[in-house]
């Protein structure tokens, strides 16, 4: 489940790059408000995969409507947020918290969430064309000369992103849904590719903004729209979309009303 989320700053503001992290903040201050249980079960256990690997099922946008300004981002009046979710006691966690309470903290600036609609999900057959909402990060372990094992952040030009995605989808699929889905997935990144490098939790994670395509099992396309791909999306990571679907430009979806999570 998908949501899209007005937000209005109260007072313009200039964000560093790397607010991100503050957005991480202001989801998991909604949830725990929203619902605590769910909150925490996603904070502190997330999912278990067949590995011992725990996931957690939450991705989110990077704003929209913000824009360049010198050393960071110029934030005035409205911008858009999507969040998501492949298990919706998540995504109606952080939507009651927003409808608690509207006036949230992004960081030092104050924020007034204006509306939250429900993105209606796209049909979805056994291919799908996308575009990035926020970077998609994922890595490899690679031994030094020393011995010592480092991280290493692929590129969509190393035939390894691709696979690596692939895997880790496949991976969370038997987390968030108890069992394997033996289907296939081939993803295909497609240039040009933009690096992005952030800091979150003192950690600098590079991700990418990129178009890329999905061929599969429709099981496994819904999985890497709703939870979406790669590492990090519970840190702001991997969000994608259906190209000129559900990002920016689409107004479609339905409104949350403040009585109930959902309309």
């Amino acid at each position: 489940m998908r949501l899209k989320i007005a937000l209005r700053f109260v007072r313009p503001g200039r964000l560093p790059w790397g607010y991100p992290e503050w957005l991480r903040g202001l989801a998991y201050t909604a949830m725990r408000r929203g619902l605590p249980q769910v909150a925490h079960r996603l904070h502190e256990e997330g999912w278990q995969g067949p590995e011992g690997r725990a996931y957690k099922p939450l991705t989110y946008s990077w704003l929209h409507g913000l824009r360049p300004d010198g050393s960071g981002l110029w934030a005035e009046g409205a911008v858009t947020w999507w969040v998501s979710s492949p298990i919706e006691a998540v995504v109606e966690a952080l939507a009651l918290g927003l409808l608690l309470e509207p006036e949230v903290a992004l960081g030092p600036h104050p924020v007034q969430v204006e509306r939250i609609e429900v993105v209606p999900a796209p049909a979805l057959e056994g291919s799908m064309t996308c575009v990035t909402l926020s970077p998609i990060t994922v890595s490899t372990g690679e031994r030094r000369a020393d011995g010592r094992l480092v991280k290493r952040y692929l590129s969509p030009e190393e035939p390894g992103f691709a696979s690596a995605l692939a895997e880790n989808l496949r991976r969370k699929a038997a987390a968030f849904y108890g069992q394997e889905i033996r289907g296939e997935v081939v993803i295909r990144p497609q240039p040009p590719y933009r690096s992005k490098l952030v800091r979150i939790h003192d950690t600098d994670i590079r991700g990418w903004m990129l178009r890329l395509t999905l061929e599969g099992d429709p099981r496994l396309l819904r999985l890497a729209y709703e939870a979406g791909l790669g590492e990090h999306t519970a840190s702001g990571f991997g969000m994608i979309a259906i190209a000129s679907g559900d990002g920016p430009g689409n107004t479609a979806g339905r409104r949350i009303r403040a009585t109930r999570v959902f309309a």
